[in-house]
C-alpha cells in the first residue's frame, strides 16, 4: 500500500509538471520534494529518561528512531547505571541515539564521535533540536590508531549508514566492506586527540564502530588505562573466540578492565569493569 501511494504521488507530481519547460519543471519538482521531506521529519520516542525527538528525512533513521535506546537493551541499560557528572566518549555515535540518552541524566556530559558525513550532520541535527549543545559536543573526526589523514571506506553513504573502515577495507568479521565511496577525512589516536586539545577525560567509554576497535584500544592506552576511566562498552559481535575478538580482550586486559558475560546471546556489546 505505501509502494502504491508513493507512486502514485510520484505521478501526480510528473504530471502537474507536464509541459513546463525543462528548467522550471525541474524547480517545481525541487519545491515538491522539499515540502515532503519538511512535512514530517521528527520522530519522538518516549525513554525512561524522558522525551528525545529524532530528526528523520529517510526511512531507515525512522525505523532507527522508533527504536530508540530499546534497539540495544544492554546499551541502554549501562547507559542509565552513569552517575553523576560523568563524561562520556561515544565512539561511533551514529545518529546519536545513545549520546542523547545519556545526556538526559544529570550532569552527564559527552564527546561524540562519527566521522561519516550524512551520519554527522544528522547527530548535530539531533542535537540541536534536542537542546542539548551544553552537554554534547560532537566531532566529525574517527578515533584510530595513530594520527593520519585517511579513507573512510563506506559501504554506504546514507546517514545511519554502517561498515565504514577507517584505512582499512575489512569489516570486524574480517569480509571485505563492499565499498561504494572513499570518504577523505582525519583520525586522531585517543591519546594524540587528549594531548593536542585537552578535552574533558572520560569516565565512560562507549565503543561501536566496525572493525578498528583494537587499533582505537591501543592509540588510547594511556588515556583508557587512567583510574578516572571506569568503565567501558564495546560492541563485540560474532565469535568470542575469533582471533579479532581476544586481541579486544587482551588490551582491555592491559588496560586494566575485566569483561562480563553477555547477559544475552543476542547482545551485541560487552561491558568492561575496571
Amino acid at each position: 500500500m505505501r509502494k502504491l501511494l508513493a507512486r502514485c504521488i510520484i505521478e501526480l507530481a510528473w504530471f502537474s509538471t507536464y509541459g513546463m519547460n525543462a528548467r522550471k519543471r525541474a524547480l517545481m519538482l525541487e519545491r515538491i520534494q522539499d515540502g515532503l521531506r519538511t512535512t514530517k521529519q521528527t520522530v519522538d520516542t518516549e525513554t525512561e529518561g524522558g522525551t528525545l525527538r529524532f530528526s528523520t528525512p529517510s526511512r531507515r533513521l525512522a525505523q532507527f528512531a522508533l527504536q530508540g535506546p530499546k534497539s540495544e537493551p544492554d546499551t541502554a541499560a549501562w547507559i542509565e547505571r552513569l552517575p553523576e557528572n560523568a563524561v562520556l566518549w561515544d565512539i561511533g555515535a551514529h545518529m546519536g541515539i545513545f549520546s542523547l540518552y545519556a545526556a538526559l541524566r544529570p550532569g552527564v556530559r559527552v564527546l561524540a564521535f562519527e566521522p561519516g558525513a550524512a551520519s554527522y550532520a544528522i547527530l548535530n541535527r539531533n542535537i540541536e533540536i534536542n537542546g542539548m549543545a551544553d552537554r554534547i559536543r560532537a566531532y566529525p573526526i574517527t578515533l584510530a590508531g595513530s594520527t593520519r589523514l585517511d579513507f573512510l571506506n563506506m559501504a554506504n553513504t546514507a546517514a545511519g549508514g554502517s561498515m565504514q573502515g577507517f584505512g582499512t577495507e575489512r569489516d570486524q568479521y574480517g569480509k571485505v566492506i563492499r565499498t561504494t565511496f572513499r570518504q577523505a577525512g582525519v583520525g586522531f589516536s585517543i591519546d594524540d586527540f587528549v594531548r593536542l586539545f585537552s578535552p574533558p577525560a572520560p569516565t565512560h567509554v562507549k565503543i561501536d564502530v566496525d572493525g578498528i576497535e583494537a587499533e582505537i584500544l591501543r592509540g588510547g592506552r594511556d588515556t583508557l588505562s587512567a583510574p578516572d576511566v571506569q568503565g567501558m562498552i564495546v560492541e563485540i559481535q560474532g565469535d568470542l573466540d575469533s582471533a579479532h575478538n581476544q586481541e579486544i580482550y587482551r588490551l582491555m586486559n592491559e588496560l586494566g578492565f575485566r569483561g562480563r558475560p553477555k547477559e544475552s546471546p543476542d547482545y551485541r556489546n560487552v561491558i568492561f569493569d575496571r
